[in-house]
C-alpha cells in the first residue's frame, strides 16, 4: 500500500490508523515535507516503511517513485486525507484475484459528512473528467459494481503487471488526472478498470491542494489537454486544444483573471510538453481501439 504525503502530518495519523490492521505492507512516500511529518513517522508508526524524497514531486512523482520499490503483484494507492472502513482492502483486491484482465479496482468514497465522494469517474465528450455521484445521497444508487472510465487515484489498487506494461504512472503530471490518464491507457491496452461499491473509505475530497486553488487549474487544465493528445481521438483531442484559448478568455473577461492567467500558463506548459506526448501517442492503441472506448465508456450528453 503506497501513501502519498506533502506537509500532512495533521492527516497521516487518522489515515494510518484506519490501515494498519489491513495485513498489507505499507509505504509512505513523504514528498519533502517541512511539518511534523518525519518525527510523526517516527515517533508512532515505526512499523510503517517510509522514504523521504529531496523535492516535493506530487502524487504523480511519488506514486511512480513507489513502483520502482515494490515487487508485489499488486498495489493499492491511498490519499493521505482518506481513512478506509473495515473490509474495504480485500473487497477492493477481489475482483484482481479472480478475474485476470481487471487492471484496477476504484473505491466507493464518501465525504466526512456521508455523501458521496466517488463511484468511479467520468469523462466527458469535451475531455474533462468528474466524479461519478458527488455530492450525492448514499441511498443505494451507487452499489452496483460497473465498469469505469477511469478509476479515482484517493483509493485505486492496481495490477503492477499491467500498469508497467502501458508505462506505469507518469511523474509529469505532478497530480491530478494522472489516474484518468493511465485508466484510459490500460482501456486502450485491452484491460478492464472496475468501481467496487463494497469497498469504502471516507475521504476529505482535495484537502492537500484545495480544488478551488490556482494550483488546481494549472494542473487539471495542462493535465487534461495532455491526456486528450495521448489516449484520445485526434478529433477529440484537436477540439479541446482549438477551444482551449477562446474558453480562456471568457475566463478572463466574465470570471477572475488570475485563473485566466494560470490557464494561460497551463497552455504554454502543455505545448513544451506536446512533442513528447505525441510521440508517447504513437506507441499506444491505434484509431479503433480509441474509438472503441470513447464509444463504450464517455459521458454521454
Amino acid at each position: 500500500m503506497v501513501i502519498v504525503t506533502w506537509n500532512g502530518a495533521h492527516l497521516l495519523a487518522e489515515c494510518l490508523d484506519s490501515v494498519l490492521d489491513c495485513g498489507a505492507k505499507i509505504l509512505v512516500v513523504d514528498n519533502a515535507s517541512i511539518d511534523s511529518t518525519t518525527d510523526l513517522l517516527a515517533s508512532d508508526y515505526p512499523q510503517v516503511q517510509s522514504v523521504r524524497l529531496p523535492t516535493n514531486t506530487g502524487f504523480a512523482g511519488g506514486v511512480a517513485h513507489a513502483l520502482t520499490l515494490i515487487s508485489t503483484p499488486y498495489v493499492v494507492l491511498l490519499n493521505n486525507d482518506a481513512a478506509v472502513r473495515p473490509g474495504w482492502l480485500p473487497a477492493l483486491l477481489a475482483p484482481l484475484y479472480a478475474e485476470p484482465r481487471v487492471a484496477a479496482t476504484s473505491s466507493k468514497l464518501l465525504l466526512p459528512d456521508g455523501r458521496m465522494n466517488s463511484a468511479g469517474g467520468l469523462v466527458t465528450a469535451a475531455g474533462y473528467a468528474h466524479d461519478r455521484a458527488f455530492g450525492q445521497p448514499d441511498d443505494g444508487r451507487w452499489d452496483e459494481p460497473v465498469e469505469l472510465m477511469y478509476g479515482c487515484g484517493a483509493a485505486l489498487a492496481l495490477r503492477v503487471e499491467a500498469v508497467r506494461a502501458v508505462g506505469g504512472i507518469d511523474p509529469r503530471f505532478f497530480m491530478y488526472y494522472e489516474d484518468v490518464d493511465l485508466s484510459w491507457r490500460l482501456h486502450l491496452a485491452g484491460w478492464s478498470v472496475r468501481y467496487v461499491p463494497r469497498a469504502v473509505v471516507v475521504h476529505q475530497h482535495s484537502a492537500t491542494a484545495g480544488s478551488g486553488s490556482l494550483l488546481h487549474t494549472f494542473y487539471t487544465e495542462r493535465n487534461r489537454l495532455a491526456t486528450l493528445v495521448r489516449c484520445g481521438s485526434a478529433g477529440m483531442a484537436v477540439r479541446a486544444i482549438a477551444r482551449y484559448p477562446l474558453t480562456t478568455l471568457s475566463v478572463g473577461l466574465f470570471e477572475s483573471r488570475p485563473k485566466a492567467a494560470r490557464r494561460v500558463r497551463a497552455y504554454l506548459s502543455f505545448l513544451r510538453w506536446l512533442p513528447a506526448l505525441l510521440a508517447q501517442r504513437r506507441r499506444l492503441g491505434g484509431r479503433s481501439a480509441r474509438l472503441e472506448v470513447q464509444r463504450r465508456l464517455l459521458e454521454r450528453a
